[in-house]
């Protein structure tokens, strides 16, 4: 693709910055100096200044998230409701369209940070948290970036080795795990160039399996009344796939010009979200109910333990073409754990601020050492796995937005001018976070008597469902106010 003045300035432009980066991390030699060269960026958490946001293509954040969505996982959350929590397809759907109507709209709205803060994610946060209370949010949600690559990883290698019988779960992982680091470890622009092609191929294949079986789709089995507990307690599992992405959302929005429109950013990261999270959890459903009525498809799901399998078996009557069909489904999760790895990455260097100086594509490679025998591993329990992680992890998540949405827009005015960015690093001059921490720790009271896990049940979730990601959110916004107003009137500054 050829490029314009404008790209190859800014590509030159960038490298220059990586470089004195390099140069000012103190870890200058030939290998580094060599990557950059090739385009992989080094820079980390330092917020990219003003006149270095240079990047137009705002599409850009729409196809991450949409390419990032756009895979076997996201087929495989809505597989949930049928599934885990006893609801017919109509009352699955209507869940999954409402509260992802919801959910998506916070992630999104944190992308619009980016360009007018220049700041990754979680460096935003310590301004809410501060320098070392923000490494308790960070802490959850590499958790949670690192549990999300290890179902990716698993889901992938089952879709793999259902091709052939010569190829284990294993080494499916290993596969799709090493092409996930290839392009993390290049970082924004090859990630941004991946993602912007590799869900045309991925959503070609979804569209043929739906062809192929959507004749066994029409006559959905009649359902048992859904519950308000059951819809509750599925919907919290939802929050849990669409609102974490909270956590990381304007890391890959920083190098957009500041004054592009906020409305813009928003509306492609919310429909970038959306719409494949939506259709694809929908679909999954769909399969689900209707699996005990096809031979082929039940086999293929091997008593619910294989959604890789599953899929296999849709596309199994266009013969060889659908096991290279199977091939690119599993490749689909590439995109989205190569996205994550780059978040971690970034992550890695704010838990452990000191570690600032080492390139950020090391920890690309830390983060593929840790994913791959935990995924090997965990292989053979991916429902029980999928199923409580996402119910645990929209809890902090939604505890951690609410707060952040408070500051940005009560005490920070929704001003950009109000984010000092010279303060990014001064532990002393930025709040000490106990306002955060402690609104965090107070909704804890009351999320634990209102969650439903396998593992325990809550008074208030046996009669009313899982409440817990509601709680978090209400209660760390209340709590927030009054512990913040204190804090301030203690130091004299936000």
């Amino acid at each position: 693709m050829a490029t314009t003045p404008t790209e190859k300035y800014d590509w030159e432009d960038k490298e220059r910055v990586d470089v004195e980066l390099v140069e000012q991390g103190g870890y200058k030699d030939r290998w580094t100096r060599r990557l950059l060269k090739i385009g992989v960026e080094a820079r980390g958490i330092q917020p990219v200044p003003d006149h270095e946001r240079t990047d137009t293509q705002y599409s850009k954040i729409f196809f991450l998230w949409f390419a990032w969505n756009v895979n076997i996982l996201t087929f495989s959350a809505g597989t949930l409701g049928p599934v885990a929590f006893g609801l017919g397809l109509r009352d699955t759907c209507l869940t999954i369209l409402f509260f992802n109507l919801l959910c998506c709209a916070f992630p999104a709205y944190f992308c619009t940070w980016g360009p007018k803060l220049g700041m990754r994610q979680m460096i935003a946060s310590r301004y809410s948290f501060g320098y070392y209370g923000v490494i308790i949010p960070c802490i959850f949600n590499l958790i949670g970036m690192v549990a999300f690559s290890i179902l990716n990883s698993i889901i992938a290698g089952q879709a793999l080795a259902s091709v052939t019988t010569n190829l284990s779960w294993a080494v499916g992982i290993v596969i799709i795990t090493v092409i996930s680091l290839l392009v993390s470890f290049c970082g924004y622009n090859v990630l941004n160039w991946y993602e912007k092609l590799s869900w045309i191929p991925v959503l070609i294949t979804f569209i043929i399996a739906l062809g192929v079986g959507g004749k066994h789709l029409s006559n959905p089995p009649p359902a048992e009344p859904a519950t308000a507990s059951a819809v509750l307690s599925f919907a919290s599992t939802l929050a849990g796939f669409a609102i974490t992405f909270s956590g990381l959302s304007s890391d890959f929005t920083t190098y957009y010009r500041s004054d592009v429109s906020g409305w813009k950013i928003f509306t492609y990261s919310y429909l970038g979200l959306l719409i494949p999270i939506v259709t694809l959890q929908c679909l999954g459903a769909a399969v689900v109910v209707n699996v005990p009525f096809v031979p082929a498809w039940e086999e293929g799901y091997a008593g619910g333990t294989d959604v890789g399998g599953l899929l296999e078996a849709m596309l199994h009557p266009t013969k060889g073409f659908g096991k290279f069909l199977t091939v690119l489904l599993s490749l689909s999760v590439a995109g989205n754990i190569a996205a994550t790895f780059y978040s971690i990455s970034l992550n890695v260097q704010i838990f452990i601020p000191f570690l600032v100086i080492v390139p950020r594509y090391v920890f690309s490679i830390v983060a593929t050492a840790i994913v791959i025998p935990l995924s090997i591993v965990g292989a053979h329990r991916f429902y029980d796995t999928l199923l409580n992680f996402l119910g645990l992890i929209g809890y902090w998540a939604s505890a951690y937005a609410a707060i952040i949405l408070i500051e940005h827009l009560l005490f920070r005015k929704n001003n950009p001018a109000n984010y000092d960015e010279k303060l990014w690093n001064m532990p002393k001059r930025l709040p000490t976070g106990l306002a955060a921490v402690g609104a965090g720790l107070c909704s804890v009271a009351l999320i634990v008597p209102s969650i439903d896990q396998v593992w325990f049940v809550g008074p208030f979730a046996k009669t009313a469902g899982d409440i817990g990601f509601e709680v978090a959110f209400g209660v760390s916004a209340v709590m927030y106010v009054p512990f913040r107003y204190l804090e301030i009137r203690i130091r004299g500054h936000v």
